[in-house]
């Protein structure tokens, strides 16, 4: 690595991974680039619309986050995230005490990505086989199950619920490596 590059990545000489010659190349176009681009809005919402994993964060008692990984969908003209979890969940207890949350998601090269912030609300819990809470959560379901009766039987078992992230703020970046 020449010195330039261990300027803008101090650390890039302890790392086997910056030896690489694809990683030295991206720390030159990197050093060699303007910095990240702000994403707009339609660019965050079209890029949160294509992917499904993200990592939740809520807040502990102490205030330090807590991180989970989820499978969310998201809803451009609600704004919101919606994530279908179980009642026993650490998040769902962390949201009963402080609904405030925020959902990352990278892309899968990582140089591009989107924040949700915002409060969110807990569904009632399905505990029994064709209850109203199981009902409404059928019918969120985008594609219907075969059998709704044992779908209803399953999520009542499992004491499934939703949370719903209702979008205060979403912003992110995209770092052009090319």
């Amino acid at each position: 690595m020449t010195r330039t590059d261990t300027r803008v990545f101090p650390l890039a000489q302890e790392s086997a991974f910056f030896r690489t010659p694809a990683a030295r190349a991206m720390i030159t176009t990197m050093a060699k680039n303007a910095p990240p681009r702000p994403l707009d809005d339609a660019a965050l919402s079209d890029f949160l619309a294509e992917h499904a994993f993200g990592a939740l964060a809520t807040l502990k008692r102490d205030g330090r986050p807590h991180l989970s990984t989820v499978v969310y969908t998201w809803d451009p003209e609600a704004r919101t995230v919606r994530i279908s979890t179980t009642e026993d969940r650490l998040k769902v207890k962390q949201l009963r005490n402080n609904p405030t949350a925020s959902l990352y998601v990278s892309s899968a090269d990582h140089w591009k990505f989107a924040v949700v912030e915002g409060k969110a609300e807990l569904s009632e819990v399905t505990r029994t086989p064709g209850d109203t809470a199981g009902l409404e959560y059928l019918a969120a379901q985008s594609q219907k199950p075969e059998d709704e009766a044992e779908f209803l039987e399953t999520i009542a078992a499992e004491r499934r619920l939703y949370i719903t992230l209702k979008t205060d703020k979403l912003y992110g970046t995209a770092l052009d490596i090319a």
